[in-house]
């Protein structure tokens, strides 16, 4: 329906929808471009092994680097020229779980990251680390290494800000489709005679009878791999010695010892990016994989029984040493993480003392109180087998904590001075209170600062002085406290040494200077207010490579000033003590037994005047027959013509009714009352 529809409804599709819609010709200039990622080769697009860059970041890895270089002499991405001394080797670090990362601020690295590299030593860090670290302290050495460099050797790797550095269509050997062709092995043919052989007996005998296998060999073992790394070093090598004013000769034969251990190699002096090292005829062929190299007797591949494979597991190489990290953030290889195996070492500091949990409990400073729930233990011995009968529901104990509205003061006495810290009790409560209990019970004496970097922070707080030790007093970690209002902004910050999320233990460190990139990552819980002129010698103690101080760093003592959570404990305990006696008051009265307390007695007297066994006697009759007449005022008449006091002893009844009749005319009469007049209407306002 509708006006000219059988004009829409046609039985075709024109040539744009085709175009912009179809299957049809696509202008790539407006396709969506490809990225490559930050570890792949820019060459093969595959993940790296052994990664070198450029001086404009392009990574690629060497064995793919090296032999285009030396074929095309021209950058793969740009298409400029382009040598093998020009190379850069990359190490890159991974963490636990086999992802790069930075090895400074261990932030895994992502599509996303900013990554940078120092040309001198290859190290390769995330921007926030050398901006904050470097640039912006002066600092112009390697975080991991200490060696200098420069503004210039700053290498890009990534940036995401720069979307066309790493745009694949845009690449030279894309555009151009250049490629290095891979040589065909020579044993090709007669591997086709070989009958009931599994492709790895193949692979192996293929590559052994390979022109390549043998070019391995002259040149020294180890496969394309080693043999880029050889000549990437040659090419170094040799643009060191022509630097160093050697002639080409000279520097080519010092490269070629370098490189190839002796053997007599033959270098072209004229450009030592386009010619390898090149081994002369009868050279020994040592070293390299084992697995290309010649039959030894001690060495020769064997057959397992019973299999058609080869063996590679006969050989095996020496495990390469495990590096220790240089340096994560403040704690990452402390707090709770390691605080268990701190623990296991024999308590808090190895040697055997009591937990600080223990203490703190065994001081008296814990309080707990019955919770909202139940422990649940019948409706699991109800529902389970194997759970041990439970007829009755306990209450869940939970631990009565402390929110004071003050602060807390400590001085951390160290052999270079004092050191006065105002804790922020007021707004991370668990933080501080463990603060002020490992520093109560000298958790902290005779420790020392394991850790201490220059225009960053100074680590310390663990007994075993290896940074993998301390506990805190709810267990081995304890969750984390962030707040807004606290923040590493200034010198003197003090806050939580940990290896991740809620693992705090026992282990802080001190700021050297603002460090925004640890917010909400680590507890802020005090600052140094006083002694800032020790933090100042600390920082100038020199370290050595793992960042350890030198000269020891020692905490001789802790002494707590003010504690808010021992204030509110005895608060706590004057009104208990309060509460008791009010209750204890109360039940006295209630019995009508007082026990001798005139308090007791004056509540007893008016809240309950008829207990039985306490009723009044009367001294006499008529009015007043309960009063006692010694307590009563004697009239000065009454007084003058009263008897001698033997007489008194004689009547006392008479002399009580004489003192009443007297006190009686004494009182005055009692004034008439006036009569009401009856008013009727407002009358005169005159006395207003």
């Amino acid at each position: 329906m509708g006006n000219k529809r059988s004009q829409k409804d046609r039985g075709y599709i024109t040539a744009t929808e085709w175009r912009t819609e179809g299957g049809g010709y696509k202008d790539r200039s407006k396709l969506p471009f490809k990225r490559l990622p930050f570890n792949r080769c820019a060459i093969t697009f595959t993940p790296f092994e052994e990664p070198v860059c450029t001086d404009d970041g392009t990574t690629m890895d060497v064995v793919n680097a090296v032999p285009y270089i030396m074929k095309y002499k021209r950058h793969p991405v740009t298409g400029q020229p382009l040598h093998l001394r020009d190379l850069t080797t990359l190490h890159f670090h991974k963490n636990d779980t086999n992802e790069f990362h930075c090895p400074v601020m261990e932030k895994v690295f992502t599509e996303h990251t900013h990554i940078v590299a120092v040309k001198p030593t290859g190290n390769v860090y995330c921007w926030e680390a050398v901006e904050e670290l470097n640039i912006k302290s002066k600092n112009w050495k390697d975080l991991l290494t200490d060696e200098p460099f420069t503004r210039k050797d700053i290498i890009h790797l990534q940036d995401p800000l720069n979307l066309t550095q790493r745009t694949i269509e845009t690449f030279d050997h894309v555009v151009k489709e250049m490629a290095v062709e891979e040589e065909e092995g020579e044993g090709g043919a007669g591997m086709s005679s070989l009958r009931n052989v599994s492709e790895d007996m193949k692979r192996a005998l293929g590559a052994l009878s390979s022109s390549e296998s043998k070019a391995a060999f002259d040149a020294g073992g180890g496969g394309k791999r080693a043999e880029a790394q050889r000549l990437l070093m040659a090419a170094k090598q040799l643009a060191a010695g022509k630097a160093g004013g050697m002639t080409a000769a000279a520097a080519a034969a010092a490269a070629a010892a370098a490189t190839a251990g002796g053997k007599s190699v033959v270098f072209d002096s004229h450009d030592a990016s386009t010619s390898g090292p090149q081994v002369a005829p009868g050279a020994d062929a040592g070293g390299g994989d084992w697995r290309l190299r010649a039959p030894e007797r001690t060495r020769v591949a064997a057959f397992k029984p019973g299999t058609h494979t080869w063996n590679t597991e006969d050989h095996i190489e020496p495990e390469a040493p495990k590096r220790k990290p240089k340096y994560a953030e403040p704690g990452s290889d402390s707090a709770a993480a390691a605080a268990g195996a701190g623990a296991a070492a024999g308590g808090a500091s190895g040697s055997g003392r009591q937990t600080p949990q223990a203490w703190y409990e065994a001081q008296g400073h814990v309080q707990w109180a019955k919770g909202a729930h139940s422990t649940g233990m019948s409706a699991r011995a109800f529902t389970s087998s194997v759970q041990a009968v439970h007829t009755a529901d306990a209450r869940q104990m939970k631990r009565h904590d402390r929110n004071p509205s003050k602060k807390g003061y400590v001085r951390i006495t160290t052999n270079l001075g004092d050191l006065n810290v105002e804790l922020h009790c007021d707004i991370v409560p668990r933080t501080c209170e463990n603060f002020l209990a490992l520093c109560d019970m000298g958790y902290y004496s005779g420790t020392k600062f394991h850790r201490s970097i220059r225009n960053f922070m100074a680590q310390g707080g663990d007994p075993l002085g290896t940074g993998l030790g301390g506990e805190s007093i709810y267990g081995k970690t304890f969750k984390d406290e962030l707040d807004s209002r606290l923040l590493h902004s200034g010198r003197g910050v003090l806050s939580m040494a940990n290896s991740g999320q809620n693992t705090n233990g026992s282990q802080f460190f001190i700021t050297y200077k603002s460090c925004a990139h640890l917010n909400y990552k680590h507890p802020v819980f005090g600052r140094v207010v006083g002694g800032l002129d020790v933090l100042n010698a600390m920082e100038k103690i020199q370290t050595d490579d793992d960042d350890r101080p030198v000269k020891d760093i020692t905490i001789i003592k802790t002494e707590v000033f003010t504690n808010p959570f021992y204030e509110m404990e005895e608060e706590e305990k004057v009104a208990a003590e309060v509460a008791r006696k009010k209750v204890a008051m109360d039940e006295a009265a209630a019995t009508g037994k007082g026990g001798g307390d005139p308090e007791t007695q004056f509540g007893k007297w008016f809240s309950n005047p008829s207990a039985p066994g306490d009723a009044p006697k009367a001294v006499r009759s008529g009015v007043g027959k309960y009063i006692n007449a010694a307590v009563l005022p004697v009239a000065p008449a009454a007084a003058a013509a009263a008897p001698p006091p033997a007489a008194a002893a004689v009547a006392p009844a008479a002399l009580a009714l004489a003192a009443a009749a007297a006190d009686a005319a004494a009182m005055p009469l009692p004034a008439a009352k006036k009569p009401k007049v009856a008013s009727s209407g407002f009358g005169s306002f005159d006395a207003w």
